[in-house]
């Protein structure tokens, strides 16, 4: 029994003893990366302007592939910008001609209109008096007629919509424009002579005097 009793007591010293070094050793911690998370906080406008970045980009690349400019370009600008302008002015003149009487020479008529090019297609729409110093409704009414009436086609100009304006000036830069303006020639080209006998031949040379006195 004492046996017994030694041994208990030796195996529960020996548990105290491995628990004590147990509770001395430092604990080892794992030490683990934090993970990133990038969190995306992105509105739903940026996201859908995002979008018809893509897809205007994608529209630029087809139209560039099937040989039409870029809204951006020279190109486009000369094509397009310098050629609207002059284009409606000369459509609105001719309600500048014949019956209708002539107005100051600073009156002007503003108008606005949408612009639209689809399949190469110009033209032109929602056409309204902004301002006007004319005092003449029926040619103000005229000139918006025959502005919207402009429409002309051609393969390189891209799908293009924009709200535009036009000052149209009767009497100053629209006038080259007119009917009457453009039959005017006056006396004609001077038609060129073909050699130096053909100037001695067309003018009177002037005559000896002495020939003179003998007649």
């Amino acid at each position: 029994m004492g046996k017994w009793l030694a041994a208990a007591t030796a195996a529960v010293i020996a548990l105290l003893a491995l628990l004590w070094l147990q509770i001395r050793e430092p604990a080892v911690e794992a030490h683990v990366a934090p993970r990133l998370v990038a969190v995306a906080n992105v509105s739903p406008e940026q996201n859908r302007i995002a979008e018809l970045r893509k897809i205007g980009e994608q529209v630029a690349t087809a139209e560039k592939k099937a040989g039409k400019l870029d809204p951006k370009s020279d190109a486009f600008f000369y094509k397009f910008d310098e050629q609207v302008p002059p284009a409606l002015t000369a459509e609105a003149a001719k309600c500048y001609t014949g019956g209708l009487r002539r107005v100051h020479r600073n009156a002007k008529v503003k108008l606005g209109y949408k612009i639209t090019i689809k399949d190469g297609v110009l033209g032109i729409t929602d056409v309204k008096v902004l301002e006007s110093t004319v005092n003449d409704k029926a040619l103000e009414e005229c000139f918006a007629r025959e502005v919207g009436k402009v429409t002309w086609k051609d393969d390189e100009l891209p799908d293009w919509a924009q709200d535009d304006e036009l000052v149209i000036r009767p009497e100053r830069g629209m006038k080259k424009f007119t009917a009457d303006n453009l039959a005017y020639e006056g006396e004609g080209p001077i038609k060129k002579l073909e050699s130096a006998g053909d100037v001695a031949s067309s003018r009177e040379l002037p005559r000896d005097p002495v020939a003179v006195a003998a007649e």
